[in-house]
């Protein structure tokens, strides 16, 4: 009776291992905090995979981790531009998934918001962006 109470402890004490959907919507999370505490250039260098794409509104894509935060450090003052995102979305299996949100860019020239797709590789056990592209909200104009 009492091995089998103790395996029972164990079973209800033992962690759930977090599932490939679950761990790569918390990549994606994590890399949103890096990009407001941090920026967004030192964030996409860091979550980029080694041959990630990067889709802009223009040209070809920002190919591999030097190119994407390369690409978007003249388009954004990491002091005063903060992006941030939070999917709403998302799927994996254990080598591949992806992520949809909604994505704002806030600083001293006003806020743009817009929507968002990622897709995600398994890159040294780490979910990397393999690529990345969105979308921008229509602009509203407020009266003065």
């Amino acid at each position: 009776m009492r091995s089998v109470l103790a395996a029972l402890l164990l079973l209800v004490a033992a962690p759930v291992a977090a599932s490939p959907r679950d761990e790569v919507l918390q990549a994606d999370r994590a890399f949103s905090r890096l990009s407001v505490a941090k920026g967004s250039a030192l964030a996409f260098w860091t979550y980029v995979a080694k041959d990630g794409r990067l889709y802009g509104a223009s040209g070809p894509p920002a190919i591999g981790k030097d190119a994407a935060a390369k690409d978007l450090s003249p388009k954004m003052d990491v002091h005063d531009d903060v992006l941030s995102w939070e999917p709403t979305a998302g799927g994996a299996g254990d080598r591949l998934g992806w992520t949809d949100g909604r994505w704002k860019l806030a600083g001293k020239r006003g806020t743009r918001t817009g929507h968002y797709l990622t897709v995600w590789i398994k890159e040294d056990g780490q979910w990397k962006v393999q690529a990345d592209m969105g979308t921008t909200d229509p602009q509203t104009r407020t009266k003065p």
